[in-house]
């Protein structure tokens, strides 16, 4: 019997529900990505998936100019559990930006934060654009899910109102500077409750420093000699994460 899921190599999220036999529609975003950039066409299988109902795959039926039309024949995933890390960022230049979305959502984030602080230098952010990114990097990358992207909020704001039983980690790389116990990623278990906080160019300021490490659930780390961009601080301190506490575990 002929393998169709071999045959679907384009993932499309689709946020309504779907099941067995049910006919889908496509918006035309979608209609432009399907045939356009990967040349589908009629009777072709696809995968479709959300966060709710897990991964389908479908057959196209009909082609038009402002919609696809879709058949589900098979289920292939049921949602799993994941890892619930949260991503803590100041926003940066655009491209660097877009670039902690994709890669926070490929390496598995559940919610990410865009944060205001002291030094951070862009203080608007588009969330439609943002989501965007974060659709099509689950697509390509075979997640199921979505993660949840909030609105610009001010860092203290956000710290004052947090669930304590959720630990953070954030880069401080003064800390290198100075003779002290560094907290120990492989202390968490599986299980934990995380948090990863990355400052913007420049680093956090004194104040907030002071501020972060009075609170008990705010943990500095160090993340090397090198001083690491923010995008690349975000992307290193998450497999660090996973390595030692989360789904990379087991390979290491």
């Amino acid at each position: 019997m002929l393998d169709l899921s071999y045959k679907a190599k384009v993932r499309i999220y689709f946020p309504k529900k779907m099941a067995l036999k049910q006919t889908v529609i496509l918006s035309s975003k979608q209609v432009h990505y399907l045939t356009n950039v990967m040349r589908k066409k009629k009777d072709d299988i696809i995968l479709i998936f959300n966060n709710v109902d897990g991964e389908f795959l479908a057959k196209i039926t009909k082609i038009h100019k402002k919609n696809i039309i879709l058949d589900i024949i098979k289920k292939t995933r049921d949602i799993g559990e994941e890892i619930d890390l949260w991503i803590l960022f100041s926003p940066v230049k655009k491209s660097p930006t877009e670039l902690i979305i994709q890669k926070a959502t490929e390496l598995g984030a559940s919610k990410i934060f865009p944060v205001i602080t002291d030094r951070t230098i862009t203080k608007q952010i588009n969330l439609d654009r943002l989501l965007d990114i974060a659709i099509e990097a689950s697509e390509q990358c075979e997640r199921l899910t979505i993660p949840e992207i909030f609105d610009l909020k001010k860092l203290k704001d956000l710290i004052d109102s947090w669930d304590k039983k959720r630990i953070i980690l954030y880069g401080d790389e003064t800390i290198r500077k100075r003779d002290e116990i560094k907290f120990n990623f492989q202390n968490l278990n599986f299980n934990s409750l995380g948090a990863i906080l990355i400052g913007p160019e420049g680093g956090f300021s004194n104040n907030e420093i002071n501020y972060l490490r009075k609170k008990t659930f705010i943990k500095p780390v160090d993340l090397g000699p090198r001083i690491l961009r923010s995008d690349t601080a975000v992307i290193s301190t998450i497999v660090l994460w996973h390595c030692l506490n989360g789904d990379m575990k087991k390979y290491t």
